[in-house]
């Protein structure tokens, strides 16, 4: 598993996070305060770019979960980007795809939530 933060072009309180390989029980451990704490940073909320990722598991649902919860809390967004259609039919399975907001790409991301 790789994590990559980087602020999005033309909105500095934006932070983007790439995640890439598996979110697993494995995982996890290293990748929730990687995401957790680039949430913290951002002033006004995140991307969460899942192009990238081949598998999540529930342990990777949990820390979903974790992540909507805090953004709701401290008022920020937070947008899921680039879901592959099996990753995106678990997130439908658990029925966390009425809970989230999904788009195809990163710029659509920030249009849509950070006009």
């Amino acid at each position: 598993m790789d994590i990559r933060v980087s602020v999005a072009a033309g909105k500095p309180e934006v932070n983007i996070v790439k995640i890439s390989g598996r979110l697993d029980a494995t995982t996890c451990e290293a990748a929730q305060p990687a995401i957790l704490g680039a949430l913290d940073k951002s002033a006004a909320g995140m991307i969460l770019n899942m192009a990238s990722l081949d598998f999540i598991s529930s342990a990777g649902l949990r820390i979903m979960v974790m992540l909507i919860k805090k953004a709701t809390g401290d008022q920020k967004k937070l947008a899921l980007v680039g879901v592959q259609p099996p990753i995106y039919k678990i997130f439908k399975i658990a029925a966390m795809d009425k809970v989230f907001r999904f788009f195809e790409e990163d710029g659509e991301a920030v249009r849509g939530l950070w006009p």
